[in-house]
């Protein structure tokens, strides 16, 4: 079979880098490329993707520019270029974190106004009004600023896979560290477990430590003042969501074993 006019497997690293939504896996990527040059055996493709990792212990060495970054065990997002002009990341003892979810604008807004929910418009003012820099969480984009231009999607952190969120924690954090001085700093993370957890280790890594409010505190603050303790055992707002927490945990716990059928030994 001749291979004349047919792309390489590097351009297909990069093409297939640029076309599969971020987190991608290393099985996902190779059959992406085998798809396409089904004359090319795994071994080469995985040779080709280890040799355009920048972060590989053996990366390519020809001088080419890096095409993926390795954020987790067998998952990758492509190679972003560190920008010359990029500012140097802030100086903040606190950064807000607020997790995307509930209903959505019909399309694309900044996401900062995308989502409707009570929960996530009374996370928005509060932290606008806190001054502390604040970013929006999403299971597809990792990281947004709130004034970027996302369009309407369907993907959660509840449905993924350990090895999706393990990996989608560590982009996060990679991505945060960019923008934030993490080390000595407080990430306050509204939107529950499933947001939160994945970032614990990966921030603590940073030097920056997690916090998990309490859900329903900032509406209790927004409404009342500051949320009084209530008494052992009591039914008040406080007592309730100290509830809906512990089953929050609980359940993203019976989530942690990798369901079957998860490639959690890819490298």
């Amino acid at each position: 079979m001749s291979t004349a006019g047919l792309p390489t497997i590097w351009e297909l690293v990069a093409e297939g880098a640029a076309t599969l939504p971020e987190p991608f896996s290393r099985a996902a990527l190779i059959n992406w490329i085998h798809a396409r040059r089904p004359d090319v055996g795994v071994a080469s493709i995985s040779t080709h993707i280890q040799q355009a990792t920048a972060n590989a212990a053996h990366p390519d060495d020809s001088g080419r520019a890096p095409l993926l970054l390795r954020v987790g065990r067998g998952t990758y997002v492509r190679y972003r270029e560190p920008s010359a002009h990029r500012p140097p990341a802030a100086v903040a003892s606190r950064v807000v974190l607020i997790g995307s979810a509930g209903e959505t604008a019909p399309g694309p807004v900044p996401v900062a106004d995308l989502f409707r929910s009570d929960g996530f418009v009374r996370a928005r003012e509060q932290a606008v009004r806190s001054g502390s820099p604040w970013f929006v969480l999403s299971a597809k984009h990792g990281l947004l600023e709130p004034d970027d231009v996302v369009a309407p999607y369907g993907v959660t952190l509840g449905d993924a896979s350990t090895v999706f969120r393990s990996a989608w924690g560590e982009w996060v954090a990679a991505q945060l560290g960019e923008r934030v001085q993490l080390q000595g700093a407080t990430v306050e993370v509204h939107g529950g477990v499933d947001f939160a957890q994945p970032l614990r280790q990966p921030l603590a890594r940073r030097g920056a430590a997690l916090e998990l409010p309490l859900p329903g505190t900032w509406q209790e603050a927004a409404h009342d003042g500051p949320a009084q303790p209530g008494p052992p055992g009591g039914t008040g707002a406080p007592a309730r969501a100290l509830g809906r927490l512990r089953d929050l945990m609980s359940r993203h716990r019976a989530r942690e074993s990798p369901p079957p059928g998860d490639d959690a030994s890819a490298s």
